[in-house]
Parts: C-alpha cells; structure tokens; sequence
C-alpha cells in the first residue's frame, strides 16, 4: 500500500454556496500540500418523455449555456489560482454528476475528491443517497466532504473514531500525514460493541493504545478517550461537537448498530449530518497495514 500524498485535487462544482465552500477547503489544503486543483462542473443529460410509444428525446444543451458554465469555472479557478498560488484546471461535461466524478477521478489518478453535501434526513437519507454520499461510497481515493456551516478552514483537532471491524485502523496513517501537514493533534475514540465483556474491553483498549503510541512515534501529538452508545455515528457526532473537533476521518465501511442500519450506515449518517468536514477512506479488503512511517 503506497503512502497517502495529495498531488491531485478534484473538486465537483455545482455553483451551489456549499460547493464553493469546498473550492476554499481545497485551495487551502492544495497550498500545503503543493497539489494541483481540477474544478468539474458536470451538466446533467436532460429527458423528455412523450409517452409509452415515443422514444426518450434527448434535450441537447444549448452552446451558449456551456460557454457561460466554462467561464464561470475559470474565473473561480482564476480566483483561485491567485489566492492559494496552486495550479488549476476546468474540465466541463455532461452525464451523470456521480459517473462523471467517479470517472475522471481514475482517469487523471485523483488522490483526494473534495465536494460540498447538503446532508439529508428522515426517509430519504436512508432510501435516497445524495451524489456526495455515492462518491463516498465509490471512490477509490478518500472522499472530503463539507458541509455549508463550514467556515472554518485546516484542522487542529482531527477525531480518529475506532471500532472493532477488520478496516477500522486503516484510516490511521491517512490521519497521522493530515496532522504533520496541517499541525493537528489526533483524538483516538474507542467505539467498542455494546456486548463487550471486562477481558475484551482490555483488548479493545489496547489497540487504541497502540494506535496512540504510533502517532506519538510519528512525531504527532494524540490522546484517546472510549465512548459508549446504541448508535455510533449519534456518538461520534456528539464527541466532535462537544470537544472542538475540525474534522472527522472514518471508513466507508465501519460497523453500525441495529439502529444505525435503520436510519442509515455509520458512514451515511456521519457525512448527512457533521457539522464538520469528514475524510472517509475506502476500505482495500485483504490489506494488512504495515504501521511504519508514513512517509
């Protein structure tokens, strides 16, 4: 498994408030990282549906509205280019938003994809996945999605939630480059299963404390804390809120209560509903991670 490193910055805009939100996370994160920026404005493929006889007509999009779209996205590039001082590109397309983004992120090897969510609730964000959720899901590389309360730009306080699934402590090195990057402190959060007993809450603890002493072996400050309840991401929603946390790196994957699956996967539910930005990784199935450096 290669090191995590960030050269290549794909950002989906919709020109929506959240989405130019995210234009700055990644401008700011590009500066430190020297990494290049791709702004993506996808068009969506428009039907019209006659009835069960006529075939689907495809509404061509008119020149002059693509025109417009690719001058709007150079002048946020322009914008950008002399903000941060990073190298930018405009790429525009029709299709699907989810295809094109999950498309282009292998085609120009895409090390991290940074895109605004407006969350969802209630019914539909159990049965409808926004577009930013099925990246997150899809991707290959890591996922950074912000929401529009997002103000606030690097991370000083970076939640490291950790359960007992297989791919939990995958995340760990992603972690540990962002906080030498960005000067952060790690906060480990034990989530162990409800039904643990007393012997296995002290093998639970100590992979957290493993976990700990790596990152302080990396030269990164970091301390840890358990917290119980019925609903993980209710949990890790609820630490982050309380302790100032910037920012939230989990997996994809990572093992939901009985009532999580019912309004939603760990992950679903973190990325609808944090108030700040979330890293999520996704999982490599049958990888075991070497804890050695980093770099």
């Amino acid at each position: 498994m290669k090191p995590f490193n960030i050269q290549k910055i794909l950002i989906p805009i919709d020109f929506s408030e959240t989405s130019l939100l995210a234009i700055e996370h990644a401008g700011f994160t590009a500066q430190l990282y020297k990494a290049d920026l791709i702004l993506l404005h996808v068009v969506e493929k428009y039907w019209e549906k006659f009835s069960i006889i006529t075939p689907e007509i495809e509404v061509k999009v008119p020149e002059d509205f693509m025109l417009s779209i690719e001058k709007k996205l150079e002048e946020l590039a322009t914008d950008i280019r002399t903000k941060y001082g990073v190298k930018s590109e405009c790429i525009t397309s029709n299709g699907n938003i989810f295809s094109e983004i999950i498309s282009l992120s292998k085609e120009k090897s895409i090390d991290l994809v940074v895109m605004g969510t407006h969350g969802a609730s209630g019914i539909a964000e159990f049965f409808v996945g926004s577009n930013t959720y099925k990246v997150v899901t899809q991707a290959v590389c890591p996922v950074l999605s912000v929401q529009g309360t997002t103000s606030k730009f690097g991370y000083k306080n970076i939640l490291l939630p950790i359960d007992d699934s297989t791919h939990s402590r995958q995340k760990v090195n992603h972690a540990i480059v962002l906080a030498k990057h960005f000067a952060s402190k790690i906060h480990v959060l034990g989530l162990p299963d409800s039904d643990l007993d007393e012997v296995e809450m002290k093998v639970f603890d100590v992979k957290l404390t493993q976990i700990q002493e790596y990152a302080h072996k990396c030269g990164v400050l970091c301390d840890k804390a358990v917290a119980k309840g019925s609903n993980q991401a209710k949990v890790t929603l609820d630490y982050a809120n309380n302790n100032g946390m910037d920012l939230i790196v989990i997996m994809t994957d990572q093992v939901e209560s009985i009532t999580g699956r019912l309004i939603g996967t760990y992950a679903q539910q973190v990325v609808n509903h944090s108030k700040i930005p979330v890293m999520s990784i996704h999982p490599l199935l049958g990888v075991t991670i070497a804890w050695e450096n980093p770099y």
